[in-house]
């Protein structure tokens, strides 16, 4: 193989490197988990949200859903404060069903869903 060959491909080999590390560092990131906290009591769902890196608990949004049957309903939508607090009033919205709270993913914090609590 000709010296020039030799350094084109080790100059793609490079080029090829460099442009895979990312990706790699990337699929090895710590991604860090979410637990969801819930109270019931009227006249609102409330509880925080707890995780293993401070900056997971605040400014996340939490959402309230209700299946009694057929698809989920949202009943409604609150963003965590600087200690992972939140509250969705609900007032006397609560009828049968199973209820439940999933915080979303954000960057690298895993989504997070409480226990079902059902009312009968």
């Amino acid at each position: 193989m000709p010296d020039r060959c030799r350094a084109v491909f080790a100059i793609l080999a490079v080029v090829l490197v460099g442009a895979l590390l990312p990706a790699v560092a990337a699929s090895g990131a710590t991604r860090y988990g979410t637990k969801v906290v819930v109270s019931l009591k009227f006249p609102a769902y409330h509880g925080s949200l707890q995780s293993s890196k401070k900056s997971c608990v605040a400014g996340r949004t939490v959402k309230v859903y209700r299946k009694k049957t057929g698809a989920a309903k949202v009943l409604g939508i609150d963003v965590t404060d600087s200690m992972g607090k939140w509250s969705v009033p609900v007032g006397k919205r609560l009828t049968s069903g199973e209820y439940w709270v999933q915080a979303t993913a954000h960057g690298s914090c895993k989504a997070g869903k409480s226990k079902t609590l059902t009312i009968d």
